[in-house]
């Protein structure tokens, strides 16, 4: 009896100890489930309608942590996890918002939205291979996505790939409807051509943007800038203008359109010009006063340049500017001793590096003392001003021009050549030392030389109306009618009152048979000069 009471007794212990053991193991297989998601006490759509409450209240933060924790118990809870990359997007969290679409994109690879926002936010955090590599991607899935293909050449612009820009420009502005954003990749492909220098397709291009909105300062700027390239200095001086227009107070273009009009010729033009940029309150006025200074120079106003410099330097002597100015016109009016002068005046308040500018002058004013010597008949003392002048500075290209002047004039010609070539060698971009050398081939009658130095003439200097006279003179002897009366038809464009100009294009016509326009050039120089025995014979002849 008291076996079974003990048998029963260790039954129930053990009964006990076994529900104890399940009852531990039950609640240790509980919290290894909770760690593996399986929470029941919240459900998945439970969940996203917590953050999405959230997040509708601005409570991004608790939004955030709340579907963070979850996913991490819950991975796969995908609609969680777009509402948390959308959240991330909204509150600028890009690489929080990249790293989750990265995951997202493993699961749905054929969902373009999730493409084209990783492609959005490696743009926004300036990760441009990747942004370009799901640009591109999204194009190999839609060819015509413009959205694609506008961020996709930018970026390509943006990362120094400019052909790639520019076939995506290409056919952005064929896609696209709206004229004003066409306008804008006009601009940008014509800036790539411009680097590029394929220069005729970026003046095309930068020509179509002024045609919808000619007050684009920065187009004018740039078609400016490639008209210097070119060298094109009637384009440079328009588009000059236009910045003017455009910008009437800004002096710098005042400054630029000044030098460029004095530099082609156009005194009264330049004149206007300088005197409109003395009315600006920016103006430079010794510079500016300078520019009219030397106009006047150079329109025989000599003494009206020396009487503006003399009233204007007193406010600044020891502007060099205005003194090598002043120089020169004292020079220009042979008084040869006031420009030495005001020459060494300068150098006594001259910083050092001015004294080689200086010295420079002093040699130039030498030189032409030197030619007008010898055109007094004053040989030996002309002479020995070369010498002297060669003292101040022996690679001053004037003095070597001078010098090829004064030994023309004696007929010593193989020196008189040596000397212009020197000139040109130390300053090869002066297009009057060329016309000179030719000169000298033409009076030697050794056409073909003078013909190409002509040509280097006008190359430089396309206004040179002489040199295109004369190059037009030798294209009409050898049967180069063409070319001649392009040459004689430029020089008269530019000194349209010129009689033997005129008389020249007359007598190219006449050799090229156009008698038509033969007859009417020689009635035009009889305009100009009623008693020109030569143009009254040859149009009786015709």
């Amino acid at each position: 009896m008291l076996n079974n009471i003990i048998l029963i007794v260790l039954f129930i212990c053990f009964l006990s100890a076994l529900s104890y053991v399940y009852l531990c193991l039950k609640a240790e297989a509980e919290k290894r489930a909770a760690k593996k998601g399986e929470n029941l006490q919240i459900t998945p759509d439970e969940v996203y309608k917590q953050v999405e409450a959230l997040i509708a209240n601005a409570d991004f933060s608790t939004a955030q942590k709340l579907a963070k924790k979850y996913l991490a118990q819950n991975p796969y809870h995908h609609d969680l996890r777009r509402l948390l990359v959308k959240s991330y997007i909204d509150t600028q969290k890009e690489y929080e918002a990249i790293s989750n679409l990265l995951v997202l994109v493993q699961f749905y690879p054929d969902d373009i939205s999730l493409y084209l926002q990783l492609a959005t936010l490696y743009k926004n955090t300036h990760q441009n291979k990747k942004a370009i590599h799901f640009y591109s991607y999204l194009l190999t899935k839609d060819k015509y996505d413009v959205n694609s293909m506008r961020n996709l050449a930018e970026l390509y612009y943006n990362n120094k790939q400019k052909e790639s820009a520019l076939k995506l420009y290409k056919q952005l502005v064929t896609y696209i409807d709206d004229e004003d954003e066409k306008i804008q990749y006009y601009e940008v492909m014509a800036n790539i051509y411009s680097t590029y220098g394929e220069y005729n397709k970026a003046i095309n291009l930068y020509k179509k943007v002024l045609d919808h909105k000619s007050d684009n300062v920065d187009v004018v700027k740039d078609l400016r800038r490639i008209y210097l390239k070119l060298k094109d200095t009637e384009n440079v001086i328009y588009y000059s203008r236009k910045l003017i227009d455009l910008e009437p107070d800004n002096y710098s273009y005042y400054e630029e359109i000044v030098n460029l009009l004095f530099h082609v010729h156009s005194y009264d033009d330049a004149l206007k010009y300088a005197q409109k940029a003395l009315e600006l309150p920016t103006a430079d006025i010794f510079a500016i006063k300078n520019l009219i200074a030397k106009i006047y120079i150079y329109t025989g106003k000599i003494q009206e340049s020396i009487d503006l410099i003399n009233e204007t330097i007193v406010s600044d002597p020891t502007n060099l500017l205005l003194s090598q100015t002043l120089a020169m016109a004292y020079c220009m009016n042979k008084d040869f001793e006031m420009a030495k002068r005001v020459c060494k005046e300068a150098i006594d308040v001259a910083v050092p590096s001015d004294i080689k500018v200086i010295h420079n002058n002093l040699s130039t004013i030498l030189a032409e003392e030197a030619v007008h010597l010898l055109n007094g008949g004053k040989t030996k003392e002309a002479f020995d001003k070369f010498t002297e002048a060669m003292q101040y500075n022996n690679e001053n290209p004037e003095i070597y021009f001078k010098l090829a002047k004064a030994n023309r004039m004696i007929k010593n010609y193989s020196e008189a050549i040596r000397q212009c070539r020197r000139a040109i060698e130390l300053a090869p971009e002066v297009s009057l030392y060329y016309e000179t050398l030719a000169d000298i081939y033409y009076e030697l009658q050794n056409f073909i030389e003078a013909k190409k130095l002509y040509k280097e003439a006008v190359f430089i200097d396309p206004k040179n109306a002489r040199a295109q006279t004369f190059l037009g003179i030798l294209q009409s002897r050898d049967k180069e009618h063409d070319n001649a009366l392009k040459s004689l038809e430029t020089a008269v464009s530019i000194d349209p009152n010129n009689v033997d100009i005129r008389y020249n294009l007359a007598l190219a016509y006449e050799v090229a048979g156009r008698k038509d326009e033969a007859k009417a050039e020689y009635e035009k120089v009889l305009e100009l000069d009623p008693n020109h025995k030569e143009a009254q014979n040859n149009l009786k002849l015709l």
